[in-house]
């Protein structure tokens, strides 16, 4: 695993009307235990499901939905346009070799914390994060395995969007 910080002089060129962001996603250890966000605090603290030891993300006191053997927090990209809200980053692993890492976003607010469910390519790393015209955030994943195509997530709130480029960004 390795640390990747995403920086201006490593990612393409934005489409026309985007915005890169400057954001620093951790792939390798120490992840956040927790951030203050819109609405409060969002912590990862440790459970039980099933016997097995796993990692609840928690928001001001309540679970959020997403539990897994790690949980844990990447990115907190503020959106103070959208009534005050916060877009957190997260990584959901479920501890095996075929998929490392899928990715979940939570959105907070004073009204509350919303999960995506996870999504992704399985690869560790988000590629060319940037605000769209719209004010919704834009990526690119990598694919694992040599049948899986690249693909572009753009995300809004709680909802997710994804689809497929012929070849690399």
């Amino acid at each position: 695993m390795r640390r990747l910080a995403l920086t201006l002089a490593f990612l393409p060129f934005p489409a026309m009307g985007e915005t890169p962001l400057q954001i620093d996603l951790q792939t390798d250890l120490p992840y956040l235990e927790q951030a203050e966000v819109a609405g409060g605090r969002l912590w990862v603290e440790p459970s039980s499901l099933d016997d097995r030891l796993i990692w609840q993300l928690v928001f001001n006191g309540q679970p959020v939905g997403l539990a897994d053997a790690q949980v844990h927090i990447q990115a907190v990209i503020p959106r103070p346009e959208f009534a005050g809200e916060d877009m957190v980053f997260v990584t959901v692993a479920g501890g095996g070799n075929a998929c490392p890492t899928l990715w979940a976003v939570v959105v907070t607010s004073a009204a509350g914390a919303k999960a995506t469910e996870p999504f992704g390519t399985c690869s560790e790393a988000i590629l060319n994060p940037r605000l769209t015209m719209d004010a919704m955030v834009a990526f690119e994943m990598a694919p694992v395995a040599d049948d899986q195509p690249w693909m572009t997530y753009t995300v809004d709130g709680a909802d997710i969007w994804e689809s497929a480029l012929s070849g690399p960004p």
